[in-house]
């Protein structure tokens, strides 16, 4: 079981939503996610925001599935969205999928993704004893 670490010397997470740092324990896997973004299998790009944070979070559900993980298995996030007026969408949608789960997570706002028409990226690390 991963241990999360908020320790009070340091201010609390930001709107609670996150972990300061998780322990994993020695005989835990560990699974690294490229960052995703919203594209469906069939290769199509959700129109919005919200549609490409689900989509992107789809895609981690499946790796995490493919890996007999889940996303309570997560240990690490980083999501990067292209205008800081998509940090609540993102958020929104990240807590829908992880629910009281609390993951070290950044969130940074970028200039551009590798296509124009990307809004929103995901990258994650998983951590299964």
């Amino acid at each position: 079981m991963n241990k999360a670490h908020n320790p009070p010397a340091i201010a609390q997470p930001i709107g609670g939503t996150y972990s300061h740092g998780l322990e994993v324990p020695a005989n835990a896997r560990t699974l690294y996610i490229a960052g995703q973004v919203g594209l469906a299998p069939d290769g199509k790009l959700g129109a919005t925001l919200e549609d490409q944070a689900e989509q992107a979070w789809r895609n981690i559900e499946a790796i995490l599935a493919s890996a007999s993980m889940a996303p309570t298995d997560l240990v690490k996030i980083v999501t990067y969205v292209i205008d800081p007026r998509y940090i609540q969408g993102a958020r929104e949608v990240r807590a829908r999928h992880l629910g009281t789960h609390r993951p070290a997570s950044t969130l940074v706002v970028i200039s551009g993704l590798a296509d124009p028409k990307m809004l929103i990226e995901i990258e994650g690390v998983a951590a299964k004893a």
